[in-house]
């Protein structure tokens, strides 16, 4: 039973870990010690080469990878941003997740995503970041229902990607809804369209009742009321459930000015694929984005650009400003949006 309880295993080789391997597990294989680990791993440290080869060796046999979240524990300034976001059904704010994380890791930072979903309780997702060394969290409020929030100072530096209302102490970058949605509505009636009508985003969040009121103001800037305003979540789905109703109300409008591109797709996809009408012959859409589909040559859909290079680049901005300098005053920097004609108007 002796030789049995030896078998697979070499004379004077460690015993195989059952668990992740530590800085402490290092530190015993090599002989050295946990200070010298670390050391081993941080960029500049003084360590003589043959205890750095030494650590090195012993970490590449167990497998060790320094543990990202405790450095930062270690450091006096964190290097962590979060990225608060609600729901992704929105193309947009999944474009912008994949493009901005990696442009800020590429500032030297390491990134923290927390998505909050449908619960869309900004306060809950605060809270879970808060128990991260973190130096500033990035919030997507445009991807957010609703967000009450009291006691701000307590989560640390905030920048706002999107609507800003509410945050004003805040840094922010946004787009002029204003001016895009006025674009839309000239461009419209220049087209010769009259009956126009709204579809935006939900009333409780903030850039859907902008929007909407925009909408309404712009029309009357033409003389012109609206054939209906409207408000949906930004999702296909839910726009095309919208835009069912209004066939069945009968309240088909010569044109349709949209919250945002999901919902003008799921406009769409309703008018063209399920009821047979033109699109823009008897209807036009207009979007709101500039998502990567919208070009598609299937879709073609004009709408208003939201640029996310320019957004990413002012993000990355004022994240790295604010980390730098606490104490800075806010800025709030709105984005001109552009009018990008295709095939639905």
């Amino acid at each position: 039973m002796a030789e049995d309880a030896g078998v697979g295993v070499k004379a004077g080789a460690a015993p195989a870990l059952t668990h992740r391997a530590t800085a402490a597990d290092v530190a015993r294989r090599a002989g050295v010690s946990r200070v010298a680990v670390s050391r081993a791993f941080t960029a500049g440290a003084s360590i003589a080469e043959a205890t750095r080869l030494k650590v090195l060796a012993a970490a590449t046999a167990l497998g060790y990878r320094p543990n990202a979240l405790a450095r930062q524990l270690n450091r006096r300034a964190s290097e962590i941003v979060a990225f608060v976001g609600g729901s992704n059904h929105n193309f947009y704010y999944a474009e912008l997740i994949d493009r901005l994380l990696p442009a800020l890791q590429q500032d030297g930072l390491k990134t923290l995503y927390v998505h909050v979903g449908d619960r869309a309780e900004l306060a809950d997702a605060l809270e879970e970041v808060s128990e991260y060394p973190v130096a500033c969290t990035v919030v997507a409020t445009g991807s957010l229902e609703r967000f009450a929030l009291d006691d701000r100072q307590r989560f640390g530096p905030i920048v706002v990607s999107g609507p800003a209302e509410g945050f004003d102490e805040f840094d922010s970058v946004g787009t002029d809804s204003r001016a895009g949605i006025r674009l839309a509505v000239d461009h419209l009636v220049e087209r010769g369209r009259r009956k126009i009508g709204c579809l935006a985003g939900p009333a409780d969040n903030p850039s859907g009742e902008l929007r909407a009121a925009t909408f309404v103001a712009a029309l009357a800037e033409h003389g012109l009321a609206p054939a209906f305003v409207r408000h949906t979540n930004y999702t296909v789905v839910d726009a095309a459930a919208a835009t069912r109703q209004l066939l069945a109300e009968e309240r088909l409008p010569e044109a349709i000015v949209c919250g945002n591109d999901m919902i003008a797709l799921g406009v769409i996809d309703v008018l063209r694929g399920e009821a047979g009408i033109a699109v823009p012959g008897q209807v036009a859409v207009v979007g709101f984005d500039d998502i990567s589909l919208a070009a598609w040559a299937t879709i073609g859909l004009t709408t208003l650009s939201n640029p996310i290079d320019e957004r990413i680049q002012h993000l990355r901005d004022l994240v790295r400003r604010r980390i730098a300098e606490p104490d800075a005053p806010t800025r709030q920097i709105l984005v001109a949006p552009r009018l990008i004609v295709r095939g639905t108007t």
